[in-house]
């Protein structure tokens, strides 16, 4: 016969692992020690993502950084409480409206605090966006933005209740260009090459081709008689030049020789019925100046 006594804590042993079993997206998994301890499943509010809207704003314009939360633990949460900050070169502005649940209100010149409902096991916000306005930030400066969530009742985890994201701020370069006939294909431009000119028979246009989504920035430019070209643009982004030209050019070899000389044109995407060639990218910073020339050949 078994001694009563066992069989009372075989009992209690059974109970307690009972209350510490969860029963999260159908499958029962162990609650954390000390949720149990408390009584309770605790939750796990996380900063899951933060980005911007765009990439490289300038002084004077509005943008807005975008801000995923959510609940990682196997129990619901209070309602959600978020500051967000305000960083020097920024400012605050009218925040957005309460239609997507979020309620966002300005705390002081230098945060946004926004709340959100309660979060249940595994729950994911609405994508919460807080408008900022670019005041006074040095050009070419890297300006980061921060979110706290502020726990409102006892987590599995507060590691991961700060997210950040930097904003580049952009300013102005010039890029700019020379196009010329290679008459001995030598990927060089000497004394004696003509310039060729902008027009259904020479270059049709100059512009600047921008990878990088969410990015503002490009521009195009004519050619002028002597070859020249130039374009001021955004900076804090990767450009390549694009050049189309009438059909009958070819493009000549890139980057052979004197760097001051050569032709940058590396990529051709097409011949007919017109010409469409591009250089490498490079990296557009505030204050830079950036020579891209182009040496074309008849079209073989």
């Amino acid at each position: 016969m078994r001694p009563r006594s066992l069989s009372r804590s075989i009992r209690r042993t059974f109970s307690s692992s009972l209350t510490a079993l969860a029963l999260v997206g159908g499958a029962a998994v162990l609650a954390p020690a000390d949720a149990v301890a408390a009584g309770k499943l605790q939750p796990d509010l996380a900063v899951d993502l933060m980005m911007t809207d765009v990439l490289n704003p300038a002084e004077g314009e509005t943008f807005n950084a975008e801000i995923d939360v959510r609940n990682y633990g196997a129990g619901g949460s209070d309602p959600v409480s978020v500051t967000v900050s305000v960083p020097s070169g920024l400012r605050t502005t009218s925040p957005s409206g309460t239609d997507s649940g979020w309620a966002c209100a300005v705390a002081s010149t230098t945060s946004y605090t926004c709340a959100y409902p309660e979060l249940a096991a595994g729950g994911r916000a609405i994508r919460l966006h807080v408008p900022f306005v670019v005041a006074g930030a040095t050009p070419g400066s890297a300006v980061p933005i921060t979110t706290t969530i502020v726990p409102q009742r006892r987590e599995a985890n507060t590691d991961n209740n700060t997210g950040s994201v930097t904003v580049a701020i952009s300013g102005t370069c010039v890029i700019r260009g020379t196009v010329w006939y290679d008459l001995d294909r030598d990927g060089q431009r000497e004394e004696g090459e003509p310039a060729i000119a902008g027009g259904p028979d020479g270059v049709l246009n100059v512009r600047l081709g921008v990878r990088q989504g969410r990015a503002v920035g490009g521009g195009s430019a004519a050619v002028n008689p002597d070859g020249t070209w130039s374009i001021t643009a955004r900076t804090e982004l990767l450009y390549s030049v694009w050049l189309e030209a009438s059909g009958a050019y070819g493009r000549t070899v890139a980057d052979v020789g004197d760097d001051a000389t050569d032709s940058d044109m590396v990529t051709s995407y097409q011949f007919e019925p017109t010409l469409l060639v591009a250089s490498g990218e490079f990296e557009a910073v505030h204050g830079g100046e950036y020579v891209v020339d182009a040496g074309l050949v008849p079209q073989s």
